[in-house]
């Protein structure tokens, strides 16, 4: 929200400085309102598409100063008489940063995100049920061709199996919108459309002992493959 006001306000007092008819800043003002409740309502009802919404934002600030430049021309004719010519460059720069933002950078951005693997964070599971806790402190973790894993000793209550424990922690996962795990992985996907990594969950019984992996990074097909030698 911070993001989005500050983005409409500094493109809003850009525009002041060629404005000329108050009824096209009227309609900026409204435009550029409407464009920030877009980017904030899109951030809100989708968590995981906070580079969609930004996206949003810059482009469709800069779309709205175009568009209203182009009106207000149109409106006054192109006579070269413009008393406000001096102070056209912060309109300019307003207009060419919110194009560059949405069409290099957050672009540039997803690319290079999408290619590196991450470490998750152990908050990514949430407040783990009763009796259960994760032993280390993550600082046994690696990084691959584009994903990155970090391993925890995942222990129960007294008495309890390292199965009854993985039973638990799934039952627990799921009911925070986890997947049903597939050979005892479950993954979900970090962003919405743009950042197309996912975080995963793995845990294993072996020598009687629970372990549980959180991996992330390029989604899991697309990392097996670039592995394959060629």
């Amino acid at each position: 929200m911070l993001i989005a006001s500050v983005v409409t306000m500094v493109a809003f007092l850009a525009w002041l400085t060629v404005a000329r008819l108050p009824w096209v800043t009227g309609v900026v003002l409204v435009a550029l309102t409407l464009v920030a409740v877009a980017s904030i309502t899109l951030a809100a009802a989708q968590p995981r598409a906070a580079v969609e919404a930004r996206l949003l934002l810059f482009l469709g600030v800069a779309v709205t100063l175009l568009a209203a430049g182009e009106m207000q021309r149109r409106k006054l004719g192109d006579t070269g008489d413009d008393d406000r010519a001096r102070r056209r460059w912060p309109y300019r720069i307003a207009v060419g940063l919110a194009l560059f933002v949405a069409l290099a950078c957050i672009p540039a951005a997803a690319w290079d995100f999408n290619d590196d693997g991450f470490v998750p964070s152990a908050q990514e599971l949430g407040p783990l049920p009763g009796g259960l806790a994760l032993r280390g402190a993550g600082g046994d973790s690696e990084c691959g061709t584009g994903r990155c894993a970090v391993s925890y000793a995942l222990v129960g209550g007294p008495g309890e199996s390292a199965e009854e424990v993985a039973r638990r922690i799934w039952g627990h996962l799921a009911s925070r919108g986890w997947p049903q795990p597939d050979g005892g992985r479950s993954c979900r996907p970090v962003g919405w459309l743009l950042d197309t990594r996912e975080t995963c969950v793995e845990i294993s019984t072996a020598d009687g002992a629970a372990r549980l992996t959180l991996e992330g990074g390029r989604p899991y097909r697309r990392f097996a493959g670039a592995s394959k030698p060629r």
